[in-house]
């Protein structure tokens, strides 16, 4: 899964994806709902959905294949697939993202839930990212993909705010049974 304003580091080796790298700038991102993406007829099975990806970084190898780095741009809507090329395409429509302001619940979870991960952020996360924090939310969380991609349709930060309190309580729980006791105080 994609978010808006999340990056995403691909290795293509496979044909077809060598074939979309030649010819596209940006391509979809959808959620399969189930099985996998490789062989006949898979893949069309996807959430409606998704985050259209540009390619920013592209590093070709001397075998042909590539080293990319996409970011995602918006959120999409899938109206129909397409099978012209040997990898998918589709019709798409933009969607609109929620109003962009900050949450500061949302960021104070973001932060805790980072901190918690061993990554310090500053005093406060920047109001860019604010604005963006539902999405910052869920690239960073490590949660369930069908409560992601819930979050990617409904964009709410109140369903962000609870995926980070589950995630922060079942981190807590963890570290608080496989912390090494201290022994009391003499």
């Amino acid at each position: 899964m994609l978010f808006p304003g999340a990056v995403l580091p691909l290795h293509i080796f496979e044909e077809r994806y060598r074939l979309l790298v030649r010819e596209a700038r940006e391509f979809g991102v959808l959620l399969i709902r189930e099985g996998s993406e490789v062989g006949t007829g898979r893949g069309d099975d996807v959430h409606e959905v998704g985050t259209l990806a540009a390619l920013q970084e592209v590093e070709a190898l001397p075998d042909g294949r590539y080293f990319v780095l996409a970011r995602g741009v918006r959120r999409i809507r899938l109206l129909e697939l397409i099978h012209e090329r040997p990898y998918l395409m589709g019709r798409v429509v933009p969607l609109a993202d929620p109003p962009a302001r900050a949450h500061p619940r949302l960021l104070g979870l973001l932060e805790r839930y980072l901190a918690a991960h061993g990554l310090e952020v500053a005093p406060q996360l920047s109001s860019e990212a604010g604005k963006r924090a539902v999405w910052l939310a869920g690239s960073v969380l490590h949660t369930d993909p069908a409560k992601r991609q819930r979050l990617l349709e409904e964009g709410d930060a109140a369903f962000a705010e609870q995926l980070l309190r589950e995630e922060l309580d079942l981190l807590e729980r963890y570290l608080a049974v496989t912390r090494p006791r201290q022994p009391p105080p003499n």
